[in-house]
């Protein structure tokens, strides 16, 4: 009995979030995530198909799928942020949860800088391939926070399949490039492009 008093105060803490501002934080971290996902996701799986033979790896062509999905994205999240600039940051969850996904994004941005760094020091290419590897650790951390505050069933598979795939990564960075930017591609799209379409759209059925 007890318990169950605590499951509905639980739930009704999460409405209340929901109410007070949840529903836009969803709305704005789910629609960054469906482009990310879909950009950097459809660029692997570009770049995968370079070592296959089937794109070109050099000329415009190679230059617009190296440089084309940041520029598209950095644009997109410059119109999202200016978008819902005014919106409320919600209940304590909401704000705990935008907060982990936040925290996320800027330890993903400082790896890249040491990584980068790194391997222009060692001119070594192959220490950058580790840099997507601790960015799909550092998202299955968040997704598995996520899943703790939310208590979510498809949040935890999220989380998990995040770890696997750092595993995957791991062991295809020392035996094939093709394969290593296959998984990163699929794990892109169903990872991040497609939970995040869920949340946008979920927030969105929500406010209507």
């Amino acid at each position: 009995m007890a318990t169950d008093l605590q499951s509905a105060r639980d739930d009704l803490a999460y409405m209340r979030s929901l109410v007070s501002g949840g529903v836009a934080m969803q709305s704005t971290i789910g629609e960054a995530f469906t482009w990310a996902g879909a950009l950097y996701g459809g660029q692997c799986i570009l770049h995968w198909l370079q070592t296959l033979g089937f794109v070109p790896s050099e000329g415009l062509i190679a230059l617009a799928i190296s440089l084309l999905p940041t520029l598209l994205f950095c644009v997109i999240l410059g119109i999202i942020i200016w978008k819902d600039r005014k919106k409320p940051t919600g209940g304590p969850s909401a704000r705990a949860l935008g907060a982990v996904f936040q925290g996320a994004g800027l330890a993903n941005l400082v790896m890249a800088l040491v990584f980068a760094y790194g391997a222009s020091k060692a001119e070594d290419f192959g220490l950058w391939l580790y840099h997507p590897i601790v960015v799909c650790m550092i998202q299955g951390v968040a997704w598995y926070v996520a899943w703790a505050i939310l208590r979510r069933a498809w949040l935890g598979l999220v989380a998990l399949g995040w770890f696997a795939t750092t595993v995957a990564l791991g062991v295809a960075v020392f035996a094939d490039i093709g394969v290593y930017l296959l998984v990163l591609g699929v794990a892109l799209i169903v990872c991040m492009a497609i939970p995040g379409w869920v949340i946008w759209r979920g927030a969105a059925k929500q406010s209507a």
